[in-house]
């Protein structure tokens, strides 16, 4: 057997330091609904508590409102058996591809534990619902900058062409592509090894935007009174740009944020259960299970981290944006009027390093 030293303290600090930078930067930022959301998220009470509903809901065959459950008490606390019965939950419910992923998700789960009874159960599940899984396949035609979705979900470049698991039932598909207009369809697919192949078509071009005609000037203003006008609507319409633009930046650094806890949370737990583990690393010595379980907790602290400063970053990002879009209109026709380079200009670029992440703006203000 081998055995190296356990550098787990490290782990374990910096997974308990990206945890508690995130969660003072979200009280910050988000109390009180923020701090009752984070107190919440981690209540292993109220997961148990969804979990034994969940259980009691699927004996009396209420799958409907079982399967809700049991995915919340999975999100406060997952946890391979009860992935194992969300599976079975949602397999009542005749969701083949959800509940067929689900078992492949406790299949792995399995046997990183070493649990020979529920991979063996996985599996048999797994062998039964393969053969009855439907499957939706997309072909597009090239549009630059295609996007395709399916009940909202983007589906990667990569998957067009391939048969893709879907749950029966309808589905919506899309396609949108900057500057042309959006194409869908609704698609029924069959209980049970049903194959719907769906052509996208080339987007047609969207047409062109209705611009309404500006009010004539002054007569003694003439061409110049109407550039005037002209200059200072753009200008409103460049701080409602950057307004929104902020508020869009600062949403998606929430978003980050909660991320960068999440891999925190889970780092600091992955690290800890194996320092504790006797048989990944018996006296603070680490078996080779052992280090890769501390590896794969620096990888998720590192992942935290990296959330975590690109989330606070954008947070502020977004504020700048949106505080600097405020100019009145006479402010914005002055700087116009004197200079061009008075206008707004600002980008947010993302900076990643081996250590950590963030963003800048860049710009002048």
């Amino acid at each position: 057997m081998i055995l190296s030293r356990l550098p787990a303290p490290r782990a374990i600090r910096r997974a308990r330091l990206a945890v508690a930078s995130v969660v003072l930067a979200s009280a910050a930022l988000l109390a009180p609904a923020g701090a009752l959301a984070q107190g919440m998220s981690s209540d292993p009470t109220l997961a148990q508590t969804l979990f034994e509903e969940g259980r009691r809901l699927m004996e009396a065959k209420a799958y409907a409102e079982a399967c809700p459950k049991l995915a919340e008490s999975q999100r406060l606390r997952p946890g391979t058996g009860t992935l194992l019965n969300l599976a079975l939950c949602n397999e009542a419910l005749g969701k083949t591809a959800t509940a067929w992923g689900q078992f492949k998700e406790a299949l792995f789960a399995s046997k990183k534990e070493g649990n020979a009874a529920r991979e063996a159960f996985a599996q048999e599940h797994i062998s039964a619902l393969e053969p009855r899984l439907s499957k939706i396949l997309l072909k597009a035609e090239s549009t630059p900058g295609l996007l395709v979705r399916v009940d909202g979900h983007d589906i990667p470049a990569a998957a067009l062409g391939t048969p893709i698991p879907i749950d029966p039932g309808a589905h919506e598909v899309e396609a949108t592509a900057s500057g042309y207009s959006v194409w869908s369809t609704t698609v029924q697919v069959g209980e049970s090894a049903d194959l719907k192949a769906i052509a996208v078509p080339k987007l047609q071009p969207a047409p062109p935007a209705q611009t309404a005609a500006a009010p004539p000037g002054p007569a003694a203003g003439g061409a110049g009174s109407a550039g005037l006008a002209g200059g200072s609507s753009a200008r409103g319409g460049g701080g409602e740009g950057l307004r929104t633009a902020g508020f869009v930046i600062g949403g998606a650094g929430a978003a980050v944020l909660g991320v960068g806890a999440v891999f925190g949370i889970l780092a600091a737990g992955q690290a800890s259960d194996a320092e504790k583990d006797p048989a990944l690393c018996p006296d603070k010595q680490c078996t080779s299970r052992g280090r890769k379980e501390i590896d794969a907790a620096e990888t998720k602290a590192l992942v935290s981290t990296i959330g975590f400063g690109v989330g606070v970053a954008a947070i502020g990002a977004g504020a700048i944006l949106v505080l600097t879009s405020g100019r009145s209109g006479a402010e914005g026709a002055s700087a116009t009027s004197a200079s061009a380079p008075g206008r707004v200009h600002a980008r947010v670029v993302p900076l990643i390093g081996p250590e950590g992440g963030g963003v800048s703006v860049l710009g002048a203000f």
